[in-house]
């Protein structure tokens, strides 16, 4: 039988015979380098991820229990998906980070030197940009919605809903009605203290609730989730598109992101950040589209942001 003190060993043992990458990369940010060892580094750990599965998970374990753990957790964007103070990688507060928006100057100002360096890295990944295309893509789309008679939004797992910053409707108070919906209260106490002037609704509840039918939606114009499909297994995600399409008004449109599969930055973020998603690629958005009663579809749409890293699904409805 294996001693405690044998069973750490070899846990915190190399799983790879060599992690000079991780060696080579700690020696360059002690040097004050940040974005060409940060690059090799996600590289590598996207490549090992792809070519390793079954040795990937052990591999990134041991990530933190090498000294670059250390550096990389200075970052405040980095280390909040690690900690994780709502419970949850992913929440409103780092979209904020990436938007540059509510704490995210603090949190650039109370790290450390190189950890504000890595927060600015970071702030310019691929998975970055994409998550602020995916904001200008929902502003845009809520303008256009704007200009349909008596119009309506549902929001679905709102966050913060930042977008409506972007949105020119929004703040010209253009819509009926604007519903808020998420199972964060904090995220719901931030919407209503910035956003219930512009005629927002922050309404609580989890998809649980939606789909057991404890919630239910009236008909709105635009129906959408900005980041929640990322965390669905395909038949709860099946499941909610369906209910999300039930709630969209004839001629309306609902919008579904996911990060696609193979993201530079997938290595990275489950090594360093424990942040795992569920990837889809167009098939699998398709897929959720094929659930849907084909005599109420119009169009769908299928397409990536220019950084070939979230995936869109948008479905009109006849």
């Amino acid at each position: 039988m294996q001693t405690t003190s044998n069973w750490m060993t070899t846990y915190l043992a190399p799983v790879f015979p060599e992690t000079t990458v991780l060696d080579r990369v700690t020696d360059e940010l002690k040097a004050g380098r940040i974005a060409r060892p940060l690059d090799e580094l996600f590289d590598d750990l996207m490549a090992r991820r792809a070519e390793e599965p079954e040795t990937w998970p052990a591999f990134a374990r041991q990530c933190l229990s090498h000294e670059l753990r250390e550096f990389m957790h200075a970052d405040p964007f980095t280390w909040r998906a690690f900690s994780k103070p709502r419970g949850y990688a992913g929440d409103a507060v780092m979209m904020d980070y990436i938007y540059g928006l509510g704490e995210a100057e603090e949190a650039a100002r109370t790290a450390t030197p190189l950890g504000r360096n890595i927060f600015a890295y970071m702030g310019d990944r691929p998975s970055a940009r994409a998550v602020r295309f995916r904001r200008a893509l929902i502003a845009a789309m809520l303008d256009s919605t704007a200009g349909r008679e008596d119009p309506r939004v549902l929001a679905i797992a709102a966050g913060h809903l930042r977008e409506v910053e972007l949105s020119r409707a929004v703040r010209e108070g253009k819509f009926a009605e604007f519903v808020a919906f998420d199972q964060d209260e904090a995220s719901l106490d931030v919407v209503a203290r910035e956003y219930a002037r512009f005629g927002i609704t922050p309404t609580p509840g989890s998809v649980r609730q939606i789909l057991s039918g404890k919630v239910q939606f009236g008909q709105y114009d635009f129906v959408y989730a900005a980041g929640l499909f990322d965390y669905l297994n395909a038949p709860v995600a099946a499941a909610l598109t369906r209910r999300m399409f039930e709630a969209v008004r004839p001629g309306g449109t609902m919008l579904i992101p996911n990060f696609l599969t193979g993201i530079r930055d997938v290595g990275y973020m489950e090594a360093f950040m424990d942040w795992h998603l569920i990837y889809r690629d167009h098939a699998d958005m398709y897929a959720l589209a094929a659930a849907l009663p084909a005599d109420q579809v119009a169009h769908i749409d299928v397409f990536n942001d220019p950084d070939n890293t979230i995936v869109f699904l948008v479905v009109t409805k006849k």
